[in-house]
């Protein structure tokens, strides 16, 4: 079951960083790299997370994401960036849309409007699944200075309520810089 959610979490990393070619082909700067707490953007642009306690390993991805999976937890908090053209101008919730919609068999469980970093931000909770596994995603995308922030959780339904614990953690340590 480990190796079916890992594959499934690898398509949504996937589809949320080609997601982000919509905003056109060169203009687009997302998530290069990431150290202690901070996501660069670009050179000298960077955002702040939450560092997330014991037990979550950094993932190596292929797209533009940073990602942590907690094999204890079967679960997985991921952050990217879109920043440029076309990144401001769509609302919050068919931002989170995007990445809701790799889902399969979708149902949106709760969608409520948040504070994030002294900005407006949506909060989405999805059930769904990847590939045949039954998933949870827990997504929360705010907008700052020409960027779209997205991050998410995704973990199997029932999952220890410490994820979305550690979730909150992470993003709630959002500023951009």
């Amino acid at each position: 079951m480990r190796g079916r959610f890992l594959i499934a979490l690898s398509a949504l990393v996937a589809f949320s960083w080609a997601a982000g070619c919509v905003f056109g082909p060169g203009t687009h700067k997302g998530v290069m790299g990431y150290r202690n707490g901070r996501v660069f953007v670009h050179h000298d642009k960077a955002y702040r997370v939450g560092l997330l306690p014991e037990g979550w390993e950094r993932m190596k991805t292929s797209g533009r994401t940073v990602s942590f999976y907690n094999p204890n937890y079967r679960s997985s908090i991921s952050t990217d960036a879109f920043c440029g053209r076309g990144a401001s101008d769509r609302r919050l919730d068919a931002l989170g849309g995007e990445v809701a919609s790799a889902l399969e068999k979708r149902t949106l469980v709760s969608e409520r409007p948040m504070e994030l970093s002294g900005r407006g931000a949506l909060r989405q909770k999805v059930e769904g699944s990847l590939d045949g596994v039954p998933v949870v995603l827990d997504l929360v995308v705010v907008r700052k200075d020409g960027c779209v922030f997205d991050f998410y959780s995704v973990s199997p339904p029932g999952a220890d309520p410490r994820v979305a614990a550690d979730f909150e953690a992470f993003f709630g340590e959002f500023s951009y810089e």
